[in-house]
């Protein structure tokens, strides 16, 4: 009896060995490709180097670790997009599949998928993300019927309860011009509305180097 015990508990930790090694090769996998799906520029893109400019950004910051949905507006050159990518690495991290994408990329691949039978597999891809960031919606001059498919799409994840993260310059009420007020209350309602708004990051950084020279 106590020898049949014994190989029962070596065998429960051979397999729990096992299943700790696929894990770990699942989120090495992870990580891979997340790396390499992110542009250069963004690569490094974390919270430890975002240059938080007061309280406020802090608790942006501490907010967007939790992987929860957001609206996060303000003006150009505030760290959106560095955040954005800093959210999906640190969910990548936990071994969360986190996504990233343009509207007009998104639009792109939609418009594309009508000539070629792929829309359903677009909307898949997207709608599958654990976390979706989508970007620069107020930049993009997409057709009634693409916009009904963003729709659609945010729509699905939420509900499957799935985190989704829209960035843009427009103040919330514009955005709800361009988006459609549905969706983005169905965004808003599962997490935070957040005003980025600030000084411009990237003309700071730059005239300090020319104070430098």
């Amino acid at each position: 009896m106590i020898i049949e015990q014994e190989e029962d508990k070596k065998q429960r930790e051979i397999e729990l060995a096992e299943k700790e090694k696929q894990q770990a090769e699942q989120l090495q996998e992870l990580k891979k490709k997340w790396y390499y799906s992110v542009p250069p520029r963004f690569r490094e893109s974390s919270f430890e180097n975002f240059e938080c400019a007061n309280s406020k950004q802090k608790a942006v910051v501490e907010y967007l670790k939790t992987g929860k949905s957001a609206v996060i507006y303000g003006s150009n050159g505030t760290g959106k997009t560095h955040l954005a990518f800093a959210t999906c690495r640190n969910q990548v991290e936990q071994g969360v599949n986190a996504g990233y994408v343009l509207a007009f990329d998104f639009f792109n691949k939609i418009r594309k998928s009508f000539s070629d039978g792929t829309t359903e597999d677009v909307m898949n891809r997207y709608s599958n993300y654990q976390l979706l960031v989508i970007d620069e919606i107020d930049k993009t001059q997409g057709t009634q019927t693409e916009f009904m498919y963003l729709y659609s799409l945010i729509n699905e994840r939420y509900n499957y309860m799935r985190s989704t993260i829209l960035i843009t310059n427009a103040k919330p009420d514009e955005f709800a011009a361009i988006i459609g007020q549905s969706a983005l209350d169905r965004v808003a309602s599962e997490g935070k509305v957040i005003d980025l708004t600030g000084e411009n990051y990237r003309q700071r950084k730059s005239l300090h180097s020319l104070k430098k020279e």
